[in-house]
């Protein structure tokens, strides 16, 4: 039986190529290869992945990580996308599927954690090792996040050094109901608390440009002088810029988003994106399969529940910050 560490620690920089592992038997070596409780390696196997979608420059980035790790180490990987984060219930019927085809690990990065408890917990108990990936699983045997609560409070860091003496912002909250928009803006909240910067408008949306571009829009026809646009993620950060750019407001109306993809660094270098809390997306999915292979091998890790540092981007460090941990390759796409 695996026995459930419940540790939270951040992943230092210096050691973002793997998580540091303690085994529980002497087949472990300095190498970082996994063995299984007969003291040999796990000659490869199946890997199910569930998503709530694979749209995005996030999800393509940790996807990107866990298929490349997997393969690395033997692993076929099966991607199941719910198609969208209202899909809640298509969600829950991928996770009862993987079960039944008894995949060796399960990687899921939960829509509704609450829904998909469950499952999750009835996986676990039919054998399977399962695993969130960007973001907790209650009910799993660990997990490798970047919490949405710590994005909000970096965001709302960003927002204050943006808007020193504070001023009026518009929020394009991104999709209704998803736990990662609600919690991000939740925190984004409590950390602007008691400041003189004020939420005059709030939208919520899918993730999509197109969307971003047109509420932003909206909200600069209606306050002609608003100081920030904030973006859950940039997706609607990219529309948002775009929007700016359009008005001829770069540099007037500020642009503040998550996740740094290629299209978020151009409206950057543009002058149209001022500030951007990039999550490490490949590192996230590459560190999932690591600690899903760990447990699978019988090992004791030191760390399940491992958390991965933001790192906010600005103009003055965009060209020195290391993508590598951030995007897959250019015009790379998961296979579903």
């Amino acid at each position: 039986m695996i026995t459930k560490v419940r540790n939270r620690i951040y992943v230092p920089m210096l050691f973002i190529g793997a998580i540091v592992l303690t085994a529980c038997g002497s087949g472990s070596n300095g190498g970082g290869s996994t063995t299984n409780s007969g003291g040999t390696p796990a000659a490869g196997g199946t890997i199910g992945v569930s998503v709530p979608t694979v749209e995005g420059p996030y999800f393509t980035a940790m996807l990107y990580g866990i298929t490349d790790e997997a393969q690395k180490a033997g692993y076929t990987v099966t991607i199941l996308s719910a198609g969208g984060y209202g899909k809640v219930d298509a969600q829950v019927s991928q996770i009862e599927t993987l079960t039944a085809k008894k995949v060796d690990i399960m990687l899921v990065d939960s829509g509704d954690p609450t829904a998909t408890q469950g499952p999750i917990e009835q996986a676990v108990a039919a054998g399977l090792i399962v695993v969130g990936a960007g973001d907790p699983a209650p009910g799993a045997l660990g997990s490798v996040s970047a919490p949405h609560c710590s994005v909000g409070k970096d965001m709302a860091a960003g927002a204050k050094d943006l808007l020193p003496n504070g001023g009026d912002i518009g929020v394009l909250a991104g999709p209704a109901g998803a736990f990662w928009s609600g919690e991000r803006l939740r925190c984004f909240k409590e950390e602007l608390a008691g400041s003189n910067i004020n939420i005059v408008a709030e939208k919520t949306s899918d993730p999509d440009i197109a969307a971003g571009l047109a509420i932003a829009t909206d909200m600069l026809q209606r306050f002609p002088d608003l100081n920030l646009l904030y973006g859950a993620d940039d997706t609607v950060g990219n529309g948002a810029a775009a929007a700016v750019q359009a008005a001829d407001r770069c540099g007037k109306t500020f642009v503040l988003t998550a996740v740094f993809g290629q299209q978020a660094q151009q409206q950057m270098e543009a002058g149209c994106l001022n500030y951007d809390v990039a999550l490490q997306p490949v590192l996230i999915g590459r560190q999932a399969v690591q600690l899903g292979i760990a447990l699978r091998n019988g090992e004791k890790p030191a760390v399940t529940e491992v958390l991965v540092p933001n790192i906010p981007v600005t103009p003055a460090n965009m060209k020195t910050v290391d993508i590598g941990a951030m995007r897959a390759p250019e015009g790379w796409k998961p296979t579903v």
